[in-house]
């Protein structure tokens, strides 16, 4: 995993406006979308030192998705979300459960953060499978864009 930079666009675009693997959110990534979403990771990155990174292939080093955490105002709370997406060509191969734990742990181990959550659409089987697989489980519902999302989280394990 990797920051994402401004020549990730039209890695980020083909994925992001893919209908199928936006199915669970509003509706696909238009290019203009896809600039704000980099921008905002930049952002991210000088103020909280995380966002969602550039999941790259560990030999060839070509994209296959994003994950990591981004802040999230939920339910009036300030929370952090661990979030994935995968590209379709990558879909189960175990990537998401893979980049998912490993931020997971990252963001108890280095940032000792009380809990973590996944936002996630209660349609959205594999997502809802993938939180599980990070001991996540649903804490709350949460309405965004219009959309009702489950609120998975976790908390670290006992020292």
């Amino acid at each position: 995993m990797r920051e994402i930079l401004g020549n990730d666009f039209e890695f980020l675009l083909e994925m992001m406006s893919d209908p199928e693997v936006m199915r669970y959110y509003p509706k696909p990534s238009t290019a203009k979308e896809v600039h704000e979403l980099i921008d905002r990771m930049r952002t991210c990155y000088r103020r909280d030192g995380f966002g969602l990174w550039l999941v790259v292939h560990r030999e060839a080093g070509y994209p296959l998705g994003r994950v990591g955490l981004v802040r999230q105002q939920v339910n009036g709370v300030d929370e952090v979300e661990v979030g994935y997406m995968i590209h379709r060509p990558f879909w189960r191969q175990g990537l998401a459960t893979e980049t998912a734990t490993a931020v997971r742990d990252y963001a108890f181990r280095d940032l000792r953060l009380p809990r973590v959550i996944s936002l996630i659409r209660p349609e959205n089987a594999a997502s809802r499978g993938v939180a599980r697989k990070l001991g996540m489980e649903v804490r709350g519902r949460w309405q965004h864009a219009g959309l009702e999302h489950l609120v998975f989280a976790v908390d670290p394990p006992p020292a």
